[in-house]
């Protein structure tokens, strides 16, 4: 059985608990930041290592469950093969690429394969005592005695030929990886739970294949079906093999650097009445330049563009999704992020002038509420109500609100959705 350990996206490494190696591994995918304090985890994901899963799991999740994991795994797939992935055209550094060692789109194919058509099988046409005979042939070929009263009997009975089906080298190379797949990827297919590992085990290779030799006999086997299943089947399996080859069987890394890509993924998703056009409605930059030929340019990537925006009725949200801990000043959203929500607002306001409520909101991954809002004040506290009052009606307080990272994937992973109303 394969060991668990889990962490947190975003905390401090603890060098008695994460091991020099998997250190390395984190920094070799560029998942550690160094900050003056020390170096913190900068990494959501799974890294197989030697018998033992050491699990990085979204900030503030508080999580150490097997399943949630899985869930974590499946909503990164998800969000790097939505169209919502073209969120990266805005990540210069790339870190919001989700890195696989062993690609998850031909893992889940290998697993849904295996339980649909099961192992690979080799087919061979012999002849059976329990086969039909084949009364033609057995006349043709065969003399028979014949009884006194004429009635022929024949001792030599031709049968038809019956398809039996023999495990080969093949089948043993299929079970071995998906046992291989049992042990790293259990908690990825809750189907697993009822796979028989011993007989998976009763049909491995008695004599150790490297993995080359593996490779060449499905290679064989490739060449000379022409069966759709089979053909693709085998593709996987070489594929897997070979990612195996180049990383090593106990050294897999798979996840992303930058989860509030996948964060804003999943809010986009969690609730109802999601209007998916205000980026498209919202204002851009002109540039104006001088010269022997006076030009402008408008900049649509320079422009707004707002994480989550809800309209309901006469009301609406305007949502940015914060990947922050959040548990006090200096790790709170700094003035370039307030400075942008507060003109989303006013940017909302201008085109939609009707809506009678327009809330201004930060989510923040977390089980707890430490930051319940932030609004703006004068330097010098000031008793004008008056003041105060148009203050807060140029500047919406923003609400911030919690969601656990886990319940959020869940819901995801289940297709529900939940109204804002709920939480605000």
């Amino acid at each position: 059985m394969m060991e668990y350990r889990f962490f947190e996206d975003k905390q401090f490494i603890d060098s008695k608990k994460i091991p020099d190696f998997v250190v390395d591994k984190l920094a070799s995918v560029g998942g550690i930041d160094v900050v003056n304090q020390g170096r913190k985890i900068a990494f959501c994901g799974v890294i197989i290592v030697d018998g033992c899963i050491y699990c990085f799991a979204p900030a503030k999740s508080e999580s150490t469950k097997i399943k949630s994991i899985g869930n974590l795994i499946k909503v990164i797939h998800s969000y790097k093969n939505s169209t919502d992935s073209s969120l990266l055209a805005l990540d210069e550094d790339e870190k919001g690429k989700v890195i696989e060692e062993i690609s998850l789109t031909d893992l889940f194919e290998i697993i849904d394969l295996y339980f649909s058509v099961g192992i690979l099988k080799s087919k061979t046409h012999t002849y059976s005592e329990k086969g039909r005979t084949n009364w033609s042939k057995t006349v043709n070929r065969e003399f028979p005695v014949f009884t006194s009263d004429n009635v022929p009997i024949y001792f030599d009975l031709h049968k038809y030929p019956v398809s039996i089906y023999q495990d080969d080298l093949i089948s043993s190379i299929h079970c071995e990886i998906i046992l291989d797949i049992l042990k790293k990827f259990h908690w990825l297919d809750e189907r697993f739970n009822f796979v028989s590992k011993d007989q998976l085990n009763e049909r491995k290779l008695f004599n150790e294949l490297n993995v080359e030799q593996k490779i060449s006999l499905l290679n064989q086997r490739l060449h000379s079906t022409f069966v759709s299943l089979e053909v693709r089947t085998l593709q996987l399996l070489i594929r897997y093999l070979e990612k195996i080859q180049e990383s090593g069987s106990n050294n897999i890394v798979i996840g992303i650097r930058k989860f509030h890509y996948v964060w804003e993924f999943l809010l986009r998703n969690l609730f109802h009445n999601v209007d998916q056009r205000i980026n498209s409605l919202l204002p851009v930059p002109k540039y104006q330049f001088l010269g022997p030929t006076d030009f402008s340019d408008a900049s649509n990537q320079k422009g707004m563009r707002l994480d989550v925006f809800i309209k309901s009725e006469n009301s609406c949200w305007v949502i940015d999704s914060k990947y922050y801990t959040a548990t006090g000043a200096h790790d709170a959203p700094g003035w370039s992020d307030l400075v942008k929500q507060f003109f989303y607002v006013k940017a909302v306001k201008l085109i939609y002038p009707e809506l009678e409520t327009v809330k201004n909101i930060f989510i923040f991954p977390g089980i707890k509420n430490p930051l319940s809002r932030i609004q703006m004040v004068y330097r010098e506290e000031s008793k004008d109500e008056e003041k105060l009052a148009k203050l807060t009606e140029d500047f919406i307080p923003i609400e911030c609100l919690y969601l656990n990272p886990n319940e959020v994937m869940e819901k995801y992973l289940k297709s529900e959705k939940v109204y804002i109303t709920d939480y605000i």
